[in-house]
């Protein structure tokens, strides 16, 4: 046995052994906290004791376990990913496909996945149901207050006490999209529920074009892959309009860093534009702003060639977004500021006492954030950001992929500890799981000579599939 293979063989051990370990962490943890909020009164947002059932804290989620034969439909069509996507990487043949034709096949593939596997549950019946159950708190439960949607969107800060919960501290953009589906394509769950899988699936090519713009064209494809294989994005991408959210927020995101490289103007009017639809769909595009800010100052003192082009970039987004509101505000009278006001105001009802009053509180909140991000995010790429991440840190070099990672992570330190979140992350900041594909991806392009004949890449995205796979037959997802 030559070395290369014995440090292969070594490499993929330590892969699913380091997941086994975290795995079993997770557990323990959970065990930890379950004793604090039953016994010494620790509460956590809504992820605390309920009354017949215990969400898998710090997930917002219940156990719920089930096997049924949907879970063989699911494995066959994730085999079948893994297998194209392994072809794909080829340095020859299908790796030779123009880019338009892998983000179809990419798009394709996300709603057979998301599909699959949320028919684990039952029927086709099981895609819309979350439309139809959580209608009293849920968006849908507002499209029935729409009859015009300037009147909706200028009276929307009087309208938010007495909607469904979930819009007493969102921006209208939710309940105006599914009014607009409904619409379009007939009212109900059912119509919902598609076009959620479908407008889902438009995040795969930004996560692919913003990999592509700092890696090689095989690891981009790489990155969009193990980003469409994480449980969170699977799971919510069939029930979720969080999934729908993180749409606009990863284009944004892409456009602007495109624009450090190339035609900042232009990328930077279409990051305005849709950084407006993401601030009209949640607030959690001021994670957007905040990333900006971040990688604008590490620009300026790290990679100062590009501070003019992400410069021009900022300000066109900055100009594109106040004449997209401007004329929002012609048309319809919206105001964003009394929304904004209103949501913070719905937010401490909903959160009194649940919230980051204590400092004990804040310092759970620090680490159950995180964690449940990452665990449901997939343990095979966070273990392998994090290797990345701890590789670049140190380093001399200077690269585009090296800055968009520690922008990420200080980004994500950031609003991590910052008394923003209440948990439920593993939903709501699912569209930062691109940047941990790409710095999975980036380290195992370094690590392999050739990535479609890598066994670390074929164990990481089998591990990935499988841990998306066991989360839906174990636990029940809500949405």
């Amino acid at each position: 046995m030559d070395a290369a293979t014995t440090t292969t063989r070594r490499h993929v051990t330590g892969l699913i052994v380091a997941c086994a370990f975290v795995a079993v962490a997770f557990a323990a943890y959970h065990f930890y906290l379950r004793e604090l909020m039953i016994h010494r009164g620790l509460t956590l947002g809504a992820v605390r004791p309920g009354v017949k059932v215990y969400r898998i804290v710090p997930l917002y989620l219940y156990w719920r376990p089930r096997l049924k034969t949907g879970v063989l439909i699911a494995t066959a069509v994730l085999a079948g990913f893994v297998w194209w996507l392994r072809r794909s990487l080829r340095p020859s043949g299908a790796n030779k496909r123009a880019g338009s034709a892998v983000v179809a096949s990419l798009m394709a593939w996300h709603v057979a996945i998301a599909v699959s596997v949320a028919l684990i549950d039952g029927g086709p019946g099981k895609l819309w149901e979350p439309f139809h159950v959580h209608r009293r708190s849920d968006y849908i439960g507002a499209v029935e207050w729409i009859d015009r949607p300037q009147t909706f969107l200028q009276d929307y800060p009087q309208l938010m006490p007495d909607l469904p919960l979930h819009c007493r501290t969102h921006p209208p953009g939710g309940p105006l999209l599914l009014w607009m589906i409904a619409h379009s394509f007939g009212p109900g769950p059912f119509a919902a529920s598609m076009a959620t899988i479908l407008l889902s699936s438009l995040a795969t090519p930004a996560v692919y074009l913003l990999a592509r713009d700092v890696l090689d064209e095989a690891p981009a494809r790489l990155a969009a892959g193990i980003f469409l294989l994480a449980p969170n994005v699977v799971a919510y991408s069939a029930t979720c309009l969080d999934a729908v959210f993180m749409v606009p927020l990863v284009w944004t995101m892409c456009f602007l860093w495109i624009g450090r490289r190339q035609r900042p103007m232009l990328f930077g009017m279409a990051a305005g534009i849709t950084g407006s639809l993401a601030a009209l769909m949640t607030f959690s595009a001021s994670v957007v702003e905040l990333w900006a800010v971040v990688a604008l100052v590490l620009t300026a003192f790290c990679d100062p060639t590009r501070l003019r082009n992400t410069l021009v970039a900022l300000a066109a987004a900055a100009v594109s977004s106040v004449l997209f509101y401007a004329v929002l505000n012609a048309w319809s009278g919206y105001d964003p500021l009394a929304v904004l006001r209103q949501a913070f105001e719905g937010q401490h009802e909903i959160t009194n006492g649940r919230g980051h009053s204590t400092l004990r509180q804040s310092v759970h909140f620090a680490v159950t954030n995180f964690v449940a991000f990452a665990f449901c995010s997939g343990l095979p790429i966070v273990l392998l950001w994090l290797r990345q991440s701890v590789r670049e840190i140190p380093l001399a070099t200077s690269s585009s992929a090296r800055w968009l990672l520690l922008s990420f992570l200080v980004t994500l330190v950031g609003i991590d500890v910052a008394p923003l979140y209440t948990l439920e992350t593993e939903r709501i900041w699912i569209f930062l799981v691109g940047f941990m594909a790409i710095g999975a991806a980036a380290h195992l392009n370094r690590t392999a000579c050739r990535l479609d004949a890598s066994p670390l890449v074929t164990a990481a995205l089998l591990l990935q599939a499988g841990q998306t796979v066991l989360m839906e037959v174990l636990f029940e997802w809500v949405w």
